[in-house]
């Protein structure tokens, strides 16, 4: 499915032409999007009447995706989990992981549950997180959620 070019295609449409620092400095956010979810898939998972499919970065499994999808295969929100390695204060580096969801405003209560679910989701990740032993235990910075439609 993410290889798919109409993947792909609704992916960039989705998120627009923003740049950010999340697997790497300035990056495209939607190469960065469907390179969280290009690598190994969990099974797909249910919000109410949507459907939550879930990846990891191929050979970078603590970074993931999410793309959740409405039963027409439309793409209502989608995530990154990721360390803070590729910014400029790299103290937290490999140290917490922090989740960014793009999801628009339109249905209010739909908003609210998809991304509690997301939030939970990477909460339940980090806490699985394998580290070396001797190194601190990973965890969950925080979340940020982005309007894909705003102002870029």
């Amino acid at each position: 499915m993410i290889t798919a070019p109409a993947f792909t295609a609704a992916v960039r449409r989705f998120i627009g032409k923003r740049k950010a620092s999340y697997l790497y400095a300035n990056g495209d956010v939607a190469d960065q999007q469907i390179e969280v979810l290009h690598g190994p898939p969990d099974e797909p998972t249910r919000i109410g009447a949507l459907y939550r499919f879930t990846a990891c970065r191929a050979h970078s499994c603590p970074e993931k995706g999410a793309a959740v999808l409405d039963p027409a295969g439309k793409i209502v929100a989608l995530a990154i989990l990721y360390s803070p390695c590729a910014t400029a204060d790299t103290r937290d580096c490999n140290r917490r992981e922090d989740l960014v969801v793009f999801m628009g405003e339109r249905d209010r209560l739909q908003r609210v549950e998809v991304v509690a679910n997301l939030r939970a989701w990477a909460v339940e990740q980090v806490a699985g997180s394998y580290t070396l032993p001797g190194q601190p235990k990973m965890r969950f910075g925080g979340m940020q959620v982005i309007d894909p439609a705003a102002v870029r």
